[in-house]
């Protein structure tokens, strides 16, 4: 089990004006009224998440969760209307393409009792986080409004599938995606040792860019209807000693073909650590570029701060 908070414990990030606090109790509160004594079992600064486990007598009911494909072909006969649909459960499957306007529910608990659940339905969004408020770039944005006793709460589709991590933004919410959640636990459990990519620059799917980039790229490179665009490039990063530009569209890492975000990352975390080969395309030149960039771990020097709200 995922969460980002617990009762009486509150994570901060060392060197960062704040000092980190000692767990003192987490209590997990299951759906049915019972509440389980839980025991951290790993916990990350960088993406503001911990593993609690709880013991139980009997067997407990396991969430579904749905790995998230967020590519999108910018071709538009490609694109399908977006509908409006009711909530209904289907067999689980262990994906979920994820198109701007598809309906999302976020979930919390109140933290007085009788810890009632909280709803509040929204729409996933291609806007960007406020990095005034979160540094994290693995971030999306849905439309929901929750308190700040949301955060931490599961991210719904409307199957019931679990697909992100809530985090209470002033005007919706920032969600991290299941993906990295999923990959950050798998990993933890076969190496006993967290692991994350440091991306050293900003980027988005290709079809979130503005209409005017998108134009200029599609006019040299019409055949290209997938990819990642660079929004920033961190000064002193890996990005930028690699030679990405602002706007370059990712296509190839590793030899491997990328349709969007979360394959990039996927493919990164892969590759932490190693020297690997990008292909890009920049609006100014007229063949696809070969750079070669080496994935940066994210040091205790590189995480991520978050937000200390108080509930």
């Amino acid at each position: 089990m995922i969460v980002t908070k617990g009762n009486g414990w509150k994570l901060s990030l060392p060197g960062k004006g704040n000092q980190r606090k000692t767990p003192t109790t987490v209590i997990v509160h299951l759906f049915d009224g019972r509440a389980f004594d839980g025991h951290i079992e790993a916990y990350d600064f960088h993406y503001n998440v911990a593993a609690i486990r709880i013991q139980s007598d009997s067997p407990l009911p396991i969430a579904s969760l749905a790995h998230l494909n967020d590519s999108i072909m910018i071709r538009p006969s490609q694109l399908r209307v977006t509908e409006e649909k009711s909530f209904q459960l289907r067999p689980h499957s262990n994906s979920f393409d994820l198109i701007p306007g598809d309906s999302v529910i976020a979930l919390g608990r109140f933290n007085k009792k009788p810890y009632d659940i909280m709803a509040a339905p929204g729409e996933f969004s291609i806007d960007r986080c406020d990095y005034d408020y979160f540094e994290c770039k693995e971030l999306f944005m849905a439309t929901c409004r929750i308190t700040r006793c949301g955060i931490g709460g599961p991210l719904i589709n409307h199957y019931g599938e679990i697909i992100g991590i809530c985090f209470h933004d002033v005007s919706s919410i920032a969600f991290l995606p299941i993906n990295i959640a999923s990959i950050w636990w798998e990993h933890y459990k076969k190496y006993r040792q967290p692991r994350r990519p440091w991306l050293g620059m900003e980027v988005t799917n290709l079809y979130a860019a503005d209409l005017e980039i998108l134009e200029r790229i599609i006019s040299k490179f019409p055949e290209v209807m997938e990819g990642i665009i660079v929004e920033e490039v961190i000064l002193g990063g890996s990005a930028e000693f690699a030679g990405l530009k602002h706007n370059d569209v990712i296509i190839q890492f590793g030899g491997r073909k990328v349709r969007s975000f979360l394959e990039l990352f996927h493919d990164m975390w892969k590759h932490v650590g190693e020297s690997v080969e990008l292909v890009v395309i920049r609006a100014s030149a007229d063949v696809p570029l070969h750079l070669t960039m080496v994935v940066d771990e994210a040091t205790s020097d590189k995480l991520y701060s978050w937000p200390l709200w108080e509930v």
